[in-house]
């Protein structure tokens, strides 16, 4: 009898003890963000609901006529529709890559910062100041980067050029990325999970002369062939001297 309740009652301390993997798993990796609002779009195969939590290596992606905002800390997200992004935390903030669509950001100046990657097109708002804008990919070669407000510096390959308020440029990727795993773009191994197909060939291939030796990466798109970006009203929530 004494031999039954000493097993019970160890079994009883191992169960108090014993903390589901879940639970380690969340406590390692605490949550990067918050959905603040979501229409037909998904975190990773759940559909993404109001208030949701957005951990890091999270893949979020949206419909035909969805489309999902995120906030982390200051920062702002929005994915457009029929967009896919994974996301990742970062020392500044937090660092996007871009699978596909249209990506709508809100950077308050200061300490926090969101890094878009598309193709390989890196897209950075300058630090120390506020910046709303869009980075679209248009194909696998194309990217358009617009900054409404602020300025945000764009590099690719060895060029990069500081895209100011109110500018919009269509920049040539120099590869078209093929991934066999996803990482973050910040870290060390990142082109190890992925293969580069040079945007060059793939223009000849489609009948388009590809990017000459010398020419710039970075086509310049007048203003009034942009639209007015109108993100679920971010803008003006951030810039609201009421915001949480």
């Amino acid at each position: 009898m004494k031999i039954v309740r000493a097993i019970s009652f160890a079994i009883g301390f191992l169960s108090l003890c014993v903390v589901p993997t879940g639970v380690h798993a969340q406590a390692a990796n605490p949550a990067l963000g918050i959905v603040v609002k979501s229409a037909a779009a998904h975190i990773g195969n759940a559909v993404a609901s109001d208030g949701a939590s957005v951990y890091s290596g999270d893949f979020l992606s949206t419909e035909d006529n969805g489309a999902i905002q995120v906030r982390v800390g200051a920062l702002s997200l929005e994915l457009q529709n029929n967009s896919a992004a994974h996301i990742y935390r970062a020392p500044y903030g937090a660092i996007v890559e871009l699978d596909k669509g249209s990506a709508i950001y809100n950077t308050p100046g200061g300490q926090e910062n969101l890094v878009i990657v598309a193709s390989d097109v890196r897209v950075t708002p300058v630090l120390s100041l506020s910046d709303f804008g869009r980075v679209s990919i248009d194909d696998p070669c194309k990217v358009t980067v617009y900054s409404q407000r602020g300025q945000v510096d764009v590099h690719v390959g060895s060029e990069s050029k500081l895209v100011e308020q109110g500018k919009a440029y269509r920049v040539v990727a120099e590869n078209e990325i093929s991934y066999r795993d996803y990482l973050s773009p910040d870290d060390n191994d990142y082109h190890r999970h992925h293969d580069h197909k040079p945007c060059a060939a793939m223009q000849t291939v489609k009948g388009h002369a590809p990017v000459a030796a010398g020419q710039s990466r970075f086509l310049y798109v007048a203003a009034g062939t942009v639209a007015l970006l109108t993100a679920w009203g971010i803008k003006e929530a951030f810039e609201s001297p009421n915001r949480p």
